[in-house]
C-alpha cells in the first residue's frame, strides 16, 4: 500500500463512482464515515477527502485494491497533502462547535442549573444528592427530569427553597438509578420507587439570596421554557431541576456576591476525585442490588457481575460482537465487555442485555466510558471537541472512520450515550 502511488486519474475515477452511486451509497459500500473536516472540491461540489483516497487506491494500479477506512490515516497528515500535490483543492470546515443546546453551558465547559428543592431541601442539601422519578406519574417524559441525565461532573446546583437560593452545589459523578431515599418518607407518595439520584457537594450559603427582591435584573434573564420561577419571583410549579441560561448564571453570581467565594469547586473538578465518585456511586448500586427481595441469589450475582463486563451479559454480548469496533482486535482475552448505556444507569434488564454493550480494546474502553468518543448510527467514529487529540494520534484513531453497522436493538443504547455521555 503506498497513498504516495495514487494518480490524478484515479482520483477522477473515485469522483466519477461518487457522483453515479451517490455520497451514502458511495460511502456505505466502501466503509467510510462522512468527513466533518477535511473535504475535496472538485468543480464546485465537495467529496469526502478520505473516502476519495481510498477509492481512488483501487484505481492506481492492476494490483491494488479500495482501501478501507481502517488501514489508512485521514486529515492533514495524508490525505490533504496527497490531493493537493495532485491540484486539487482541499477544503477545510470552519465549522465551529454548536452551544449547548439548553443554552446554560459557559465557555469554560460547565453547565449552570437550578433545582426546585420544595420539601426534600433538608434531605437533598443535607446527604449531597438529587434525585428525582424517572417519569410522571402518569408515565410521560418529564424535562426536568431528562435534566437529572444531563448534569455533569463539575457543574454548578443553585438550590432553591422557600423562596430562597440557600445554597450551591457542584455536581461530584453522573446520574444512577436508585431507589427513592426512604427519608422522603410522605414527600413525593406518587413518585415511583425507582428514579435519577446525582451526587451534588452542597454548600450552604451563610445567608440565602430572595430571587423575589431582584426580578428587575433577572426576569429578563428568565429561559422562555422550562424556567424554574416564574417573572414574579415565584417558583413554578412541577418545575425541579431546571437548566440555568449562563446570562442568568451569571446575574445570580453577581447577585451572590462574596457569598459566591464560598463555593469550592476545586475538588470536584478533579479527575481522579470524579472517578473516586463514580467508583462510589456504583457501589452504592451494587449493594443497592444485594439488598433487594424481589430477586435470588442467582439472579443478583449476575448483575453484579455485569458490571465488571462478566458473567451472561459477555456471553450475551459475545453473541454478535466479535471484535473491538475501533482497533479490530479479535482476542477475547485483550477486549472489555463495555456497556454503551452506563451499568449504573441501567435498568435491570438493560445491565444484562447483550445489545447494550460493544467488545473494546481497554484505551477504547477508557475513551467511550468517558464520553471522549461514540458512534453514529451509521457507525461513524465521533470524536469528542473535549478529547486530547495528542492521545488520539499515538492511539492511531483515526475521527473519520467507520465502525461497521449496528443491530437495530442497539440503537437506542447509542442514543441514550451520545446524549448523555458523550462530551460535545
Amino acid at each position: 500500500m503506498a497513498l504516495s502511488d495514487i494518480d490524478r486519474a484515479a482520483v477522477l475515477n473515485a469522483i466519477r463512482d461518487f457522483d453515479q452511486l451517490g455520497r451514502d451509497e458511495f460511502l456505505r459500500q466502501h466503509g467510510f464515515g462522512r468527513s466533518r473536516a477535511y473535504f475535496l472540491k472538485h468543480q464546485d461540489n465537495l467529496y469526502d477527502s478520505k473516502a476519495i483516497v481510498g477509492v481512488a487506491h483501487g484505481y492506481s494500479g492492476s494490483n491494488r485494491r479500495p482501501l478501507t477506512a481502517m488501514q489508512f490515516n485521514g486529515g492533514e497528515a495524508t490525505v490533504a497533502p496527497i490531493l493537493r500535490g495532485l491540484g486539487f483543492e482541499v477544503q477545510v470546515s470552519d465549522t465551529t462547535p454548536t452551544p449547548s443546546a439548553l443554552g446554560n453551558e459557559s465557555p469554560e465547559g460547565l453547565a449552570y442549573w437550578w433545582v426546585n428543592n420544595k420539601q426534600t431541601y433538608a434531605h437533598e442539601i443535607g446527604g449531597n444528592y438529587l434525585w428525582s422519578p424517572t417519569e410522571r406519574g402518569d408515565g410521560a417524559r418529564n424535562e426536568f427530569y431528562e435534566n437529572m441525565k444531563r448534569v455533569r461532573p463539575g457543574d454548578v446546583v443553585f438550590a432553591f427553597a422557600g423562596g430562597e437560593i440557600k445554597a450551591v452545589g457542584i455536581c461530584s459523578a453522573p446520574a444512577i438509578l436508585a431507589p427513592k431515599p426512604g427519608e422522603f418518607g410522605a414527600a413525593g407518595h406518587a413518585w415511583g420507587d425507582e428514579g435519577w439520584r446525582v451526587p451534588v457537594e452542597f454548600m450552604r450559603l451563610s445567608s440565602p439570596l430572595r430571587p423575589k427582591d431582584h426580578m428587575e435584573v433577572l426576569a429578563p434573564t428568565l429561559p422562555e421554557r422550562y424556567s424554574p420561577i416564574r417573572s414574579d419571583g415565584n417558583g413554578n410549579q412541577g418545575a425541579y431541576l431546571a437548566a440555568v441560561p449562563v446570562e442568568m448564571a451569571q446575574v445570580v453570581i453577581d447577585l451572590l456576591g462574596r457569598r459566591w467565594a464560598e463555593v469550592d469547586r476545586g475538588a470536584t473538578i478533579d479527575l481522579g476525585r470524579q472517578i473516586e465518585t463514580i467508583e462510589t456511586s456504583e457501589e452504592q448500586v451494587e449493594q443497592e442490588l444485594r439488598n433487594r427481595t424481589d430477586l435470588n441469589e442467582t439472579e443478583k450475582l449476575q448483575l453484579v457481575k455485569s458490571r465488571r463486563g462478566q458473567g451472561i451479559y459477555r456471553q450475551n454480548l459475545e453473541g454478535f460482537e466479535k471484535a473491538c469496533r475501533v482497533t479490530g482486535v479479535v482476542s477475547k482475552r485483550h477486549l472489555r465487555a463495555s456497556h454503551i448505556k452506563p451499568w449504573r444507569a441501567s435498568t435491570t434488564f438493560e445491565k444484562l442485555d447483550g445489545n447494550n454493550g460493544l467488545l473494546l480494546s481497554p484505551h477504547i474502553d477508557h475513551l467511550f466510558d468517558q464520553g471522549f468518543i461514540s458512534f453514529a448510527d451509521d457507525g461513524s467514529l465521533l470524536v469528542s471537541l473535549k478529547a486530547d487529540v495528542d492521545t488520539l494520534i499515538l492511539w492511531g484513531i483515526e475521527p473519520e472512520s467507520n465502525c461497521g453497522q449496528f443491530r437495530t436493538e442497539q440503537l437506542p443504547y447509542l442514543a441514550f450515550h451520545r446524549e448523555f455521555v458523550f462530551k460535545r
